[in-house]
């Protein structure tokens, strides 16, 4: 396979309305180059810019700032440095009000309110005891204040009650912060000024743009430029906007740059539009090739083992009971029986997870033990039957220490046997024979029905049917394999007992910092009882955790399929475009791998004309145009610049963030894409976009 792909990804912190120069630039000339620099080193590059594209209807449900802060976080998860830069001018920005509130806080705040002040409050606040600790959480803005000139003067209102109150207690800093700054100056702080722990030091990584602009208006002509009240500049903006660049500068010190622009009438004009470019080109480009110089390139079976690992880690995160069938599994490990172990079970029955758990368990129980895992359909390289035991052939002859073409048999060519089925089936049996009783040899396979059918592989006549003394052999299947595997012990999956489903539930939410009312955790566990499948209880825990103490008419469908389509009405419901909604998984599952890259799906949208044509008419009308020019001036140009088109992030940002607990992402050759987590959605989707045959070759082959 080749080398772990790097990925790039740089969060754009601005103010909307005063940087369009500046964002234009980056999209149109910095961010292309950088992506070019990356693809030519075997990396990608991706910018986060989550003003440019921005949809109207993106803010009705009051998660903007939870949007922006959680696409923060992702950035710096997966791109250690360089993660977020800052372009800031003469404009502190819209100062949202806090989405929830804890409750001690609010409690404290309220004995402050008058009567009048109170009332406005708990009609915007409900107090959500499902949340731990309870919280007050800020409610929609519903129909009536669709349009943000209709709802600024309650947002107004509501800030300057909130701020007169908390004015008067004892707040911390981490505290005052949700009530005091502008949404860029929130950014700033988590990407920028105070970070999470653990991460590259911000000094290091984050870049700074300080616009000065000569002949700046002060009065309203300027309004897009300056924050204004009232027909004056807005003096707490003025001097908390002096604060925050103050701050950086402290912060950042080298990496905090200042460009002059000056006043055109109804515009900034950079000065210098070239040195701006590239300076943050440079600054970006030092830091990326400094990056790439240190990865280090592990080997094919180094890489295969990191990306099973990751997914074995997240599987058992909040595993919890199966203790009985666990408890096979080790008697199994321990015992003396010389056949396979065949986990038995029904798609969604958790098979993954409990080989996931057994493998955990094996691992911190027996260290001297070489334990190979693969969970097949992870990675490309584990669906082909060939791959698949060539790396695991390879990872169990590194364990003991050989040469793994020193084990292929006599008047067999040494390199053809690590590409031929009997080759490979005879090194597998060779390997197992390594295993000693001080370093015990243990393979764990799960999913066999996952594996593609070349080279016959789904016969499985490549298991073996005795295993040496010391070593041992789990696989997992459908029942649909279960008589290919008549030469193995069996072992069902049972469903999952209703009382371990109430223990899993209950710590599921925990992790969450979350809780259910009575009625709600009975309509849970309800339904679940239809089925007793695990796949079941998980659909339906992600669509529950998001359910309020204050939610009376919470009900959930009856099976998998139900509840899988009831998510994706409610993501429609909740203002997701249904076109952007159909066009996007029905993308995802054309694609080679049932899944594609994020940078591809943004780039397959662009090309989609007809959904370009509904994406800019859905746009804020403050960028409609600047989206229709941006468009147009692509068609124009060069094949190569078309190349590099892309529907704005922000609009895959919201869909991600929605559905991030039914994603995954996995390896297709070296390239991390973005696939559903579990068959099933491929099959229930499949089936509710009528993706068959012509049909979806017609609708979305590119």
């Amino acid at each position: 396979m080749p080398q772990q792909t790097k990925i790039f990804r740089v969060f754009v912190s601005s103010t909307f309305s005063d940087m369009r120069e500046e964002r234009r630039i980056l999209q149109k000339n910095v961010f292309p180059k950088l992506e070019k620099l990356c693809e030519s080193n075997g990396a990608k590059f991706q910018a986060v810019d989550l003003r440019w594209g921005v949809n109207e209807e993106s803010q009705l449900n009051q998660k903007t700032i939870d949007i922006c802060l959680n696409e923060i976080a992702r950035c710096q998860r997966i791109s250690p440095k360089p993660n977020f830069i800052v372009l800031l001018g003469n404009r502190y920005g819209w100062q949202p009000i806090p989405t929830t509130i804890p409750q001690d806080e609010m409690e404290q705040i309220k004995r402050l309110f008058t009567y009048q002040e109170k009332a406005l409050i708990e009609k915007w606040y409900l107090l959500d005891e499902n949340a731990i600790p309870s919280e007050y959480v800020l409610q929609p803005r519903g129909a009536k204040y669709a349009e943000y000139s209709s709802w600024r003067q309650v947002e107004t209102e509501i800030r300057y009650i909130f701020r007169a109150s908390v004015n008067k207690l004892d707040f911390s800093p981490e505290q005052r912060l949700k009530y005091f700054a502008s949404a860029t100056h929130q950014e700033i702080v988590h990407g920028a000024l105070a970070p999470p722990a653990g991460g590259e030091r911000p000094e290091e990584h984050v870049f700074a743009f300080l616009r000065n602009t000569e002949g700046l208006p002060d009065n309203e002509e300027a309004s897009d430029f300056i924050d204004f009240i009232n027909g004056k500049q807005d003096e707490y903006c003025k001097t908390r906007l002096k604060e925050l660049k103050t701050e950086l500068k402290a912060k950042l010190k080298n990496n905090c740059k200042s460009y002059a622009a000056t006043w055109a009438g109804d515009k900034t004009e950079i000065s210098d539009k070239q040195e701006f470019e590239n300076t943050i080109y440079g600054f970006l480009e030092g830091i990326i090739k400094g990056q790439i110089e240190k990865i280090i390139t592990g080997d094919e079976v180094e890489l295969e083992v990191r990306l099973h690992n990751e997914f074995k880690n997240r599987l058992t995160e909040h595993f919890q009971g199966r203790d009985e069938v666990l408890k096979k599994i080790d008697n199994y490990l321990t015992g003396q029986e010389r056949k396979v172990l065949a986990l038995i079970g029904d798609s969604g029955s958790g098979k993954s997870s409990v080989m996931a758990k057994a493998a955990s368990v094996l691992g911190a129980k027996n260290t001297n033990a070489v334990t190979v895992f693969r969970f097949i359909g992870v990675t490309s390289g584990s669906t082909n039957i060939l791959s698949l035991l060539q790396n695991i052939c390879k990872q169990i002859a590194q364990g003991y220490g050989i040469e793994l073409q020193s084990l292929v048999g006599e008047g067999r060519d040494k390199e053809k046997a690590l590409y031929e089925m009997n080759g490979l089936t005879e090194l597998l049996n060779k390997c197992l024979a390594l295993g000693t009783a001080e370093k015990p040899l243990v393979i764990f396979l799960d999913a066999l029905d996952q594996l593609s059918d070349t080279d016959t592989a789904k016969n499985l006549y490549w298991i073996p049917r005795e295993l040496p003394e010391y070593a041992k052999f789990v696989v997992s299947s459908l029942p649909e394999l279960e008589a290919r595997l008549n030469q193995s012990v069996k072992l069902l999956l049972p469903v999952l007992p209703m009382d371990e489903a109430k223990i899993i539930l209950s710590k599921w939410l925990d992790a969450e910092k979350r809780t259910l009312t009575t009625g709600q955790f009975e309509e849970v566990l309800n339904k679940f009882n239809n089925s007793q499948l695990p796949i079941y209880l998980k659909l339906a825990f992600e669509k529950a955790k998001h359910w309020h103490s204050y939610d009376k008419d919470v009900a959930l469908r009856d099976d998998v399929p139900g509840i899988i389509n009831d998510f994706i009405d409610g993501l429609i419901k909740d203002g997701h475009d249904a076109d952007f909604v159909e066009n996007v998984i029905c993308y995802m599952l054309s694609g080679r791998y049932q899944g594609l890259a994020e940078n591809e799906i943004l780039e397959i949208l662009a090309f989609d004309e007809e959904y370009w044509k509904l994406f800019i008419e859905k746009s804020h009308k403050d960028h409609r145009q600047e989206l229709i020019d941006y468009k147009k001036e692509l068609d124009e140009s060069s094949d190569e610049n078309k190349q590099m088109m892309k529907i704005p992030i922000v609009v895959w940002s919201r869909f991600y963030l929605d559905m991030e607990p039914f994603l995954t992402e996995r390896d297709a050759d070296g390239v991390p894409i973005i696939t559903f987590f579990h068959r099933q959605f491929n099959e229930v989707l499949r089936k509710r976009y009528k993706l068959e045959g012509d049909v979806e070759e017609e609708k979305y082959a590119k």
